[in-house]
């Protein structure tokens, strides 16, 4: 009896006792649906979820609750703007209780224009617009632009991840507006 072919053929057999055994786990026994189906994601139901974040977060801002905004974010999320990157959940909060404080007449706005679910139902990109003026009908000079954020899922809520927002004003008016 040659022992090489004898354990190659053991080996072989036992991969496809394994791989059967995989199989039938994935598939059932019967071959037909996999015996543990992932439930279906609702995207559209995942978009609308990611559109009331984004609501929830322009009500907070306009109350001055920088502890509601900031409690948006996943612990490590950023935002970045003109002011620059504010990293973390501490920082995002420290730098709202500072804008309200500097700005108490502030105005604010914006909406999505665009908001992308991945097919895993845990990952959404939102672009949008908005506008701001630091002192409402006051003396300063408002601004406006557009905003993309990342947001993720963490269990069943969906949380802000990253933040950038861009003036899209021509430079001149910003450089008069100044």
């Amino acid at each position: 009896m040659n022992v090489w072919k004898s354990a190659r053929t053991t080996t072989i057999a036992g991969l496809a006792g394994l791989l059967m055994v995989g199989l039938t786990a994935c598939y059932g026994a019967d071959g037909g649906a996999p015996a543990q189906e992932e439930p279906a994601i609702d995207l559209a139901a995942e978009e609308a979820a990611v559109r009331q974040v984004n609501v929830t977060w322009l009500e907070r801002f306009r109350a001055g609750d920088a502890e509601g905004v900031a409690a948006l974010f996943v612990e490590d999320g950023w935002t970045i703007g003109q002011e620059g990157l504010r990293e973390g959940r501490a920082a995002i909060l420290a730098n709202m209780a500072e804008e309200y404080a500097a700005n108490p007449d502030a105005t604010a706005d914006w909406g999505a224009k665009q908001v992308w679910v991945a097919a895993s139902g845990d990952l959404a990109v939102e672009r949008g617009w908005w506008q701001y003026d630091p002192d409402g009908e006051g003396e300063a000079a408002g601004d406006e632009g557009e905003y993309v954020t990342i947001l993720v899922k963490v269990g069943d809520q969906w949380m802000v991840l990253a933040d950038a927002g861009a003036s899209t004003m021509p430079a001149e008016e910003a450089e008069e507006e100044e």
